[in-house]
C-alpha cells in the first residue's frame, strides 16, 4: 500500500464530526403517561417497605449486643407473640 491509502482514512478519522442537533423527545401519546404513572407507583410501593423492614434490624442488633454484654440472650416473649423480644438473663432457660 502506498502512503495515500493510509493517510486518507487517518485524516478522516481525526476530523471533527459534523454538528448534529438532537431531536427533542416526543410527548407521550394517548394514555401512555398513565401507564408510566401506574408502573412507577407500583415499583415505588414495592421498594418503600424494604426500607421499613431494614430499619427494624438496627435497634434489634443493639438490643442483642446489650443483652449479650449483660450475660443474657434474646428470646421472643411467648405471652405477647412474635414481635417483642426480651433479654433472658437466667441460666436455667432451655436453649432453642
Amino acid at each position: 500500500m502506498n502512503t495515500l491509502d493510509w493517510l486518507v482514512p487517518t485524516l478522516a478519522f481525526l476530523a471533527p464530526m459534523p454538528p448534529m442537533r438532537p431531536e427533542p423527545p416526543k410527548p407521550l401519546r394517548g394514555n401512555a403517561w398513565a401507564a408510566g404513572m401506574v408502573i412507577g407507583s407500583v415499583c415505588l410501593m414495592m421498594v418503600l417497605p424494604m426500607f421499613t423492614i431494614w430499619s427494624f434490624w438496627g435497634p434489634h442488633d443493639s438490643f442483642q449486643v446489650r443483652c449479650a454484654a449483660s450475660g443474657g440472650r434474646v428470646l421472643q416473649d411467648p405471652a405477647i407473640g412474635v414481635a417483642p423480644y426480651r433479654c433472658d438473663r437466667s441460666g436455667a432457660a432451655s436453649p432453642r
